[in-house]
């Protein structure tokens, strides 16, 4: 049984640290995703926490106790209630006040979608980690 209880939190977590990575290439050194950039390598010290905590091989029952115990598990669960996406929005909105060029507005849009999309899929495997640890 220990196996099959780590082996869940491996494979969630391992789902959640690859869409992590993807948002944080898509967001490398792209100034407007900053505030984004910032929490997503947050949620990576987090997985990389919770990691470290799934390597010391103990039982299932002191495994999840530890786990939910940790604070990465807090962290985690305090990122995904924040609104990350409209903040980031606001801020793009904010700094794109100016343009009346309908392309580069048509850019910003774009670039905000794919954005919006990736961050959404880290936040579904987040979630999907927190319904394991509260399940």
């Amino acid at each position: 049984m220990r196996q099959t209880i780590k082996a869940k939190h491996q494979r969630c977590l391992s789902e959640l640290n690859e869409a992590v990575n993807a948002f944080l290439a898509f967001s490398e050194n792209l100034t407007l995703l900053t505030s984004a950039h910032v929490r997503t390598q947050q949620i990576a010290q987090a997985v990389e926490g919770l990691q470290q905590i799934l390597r010391q091989n103990l039982v299932a029952n002191k495994l999840v106790k530890a786990v939910a115990e940790s604070d990465a598990a807090a962290l985690l669960d305090e990122i995904v209630d924040a609104d990350t996406i409209s903040e980031l929005e606001a801020e793009v909105l904010a700094a794109a006040g100016g343009i009346e060029n309908s392309e580069m507005m048509q850019f910003l849009t774009e670039i905000m979608d794919k954005a919006e999309r990736k961050y959404n899929c880290l936040l579904e495997k987040a979630h999907a980690y927190n319904a394991l640890l509260k399940g």
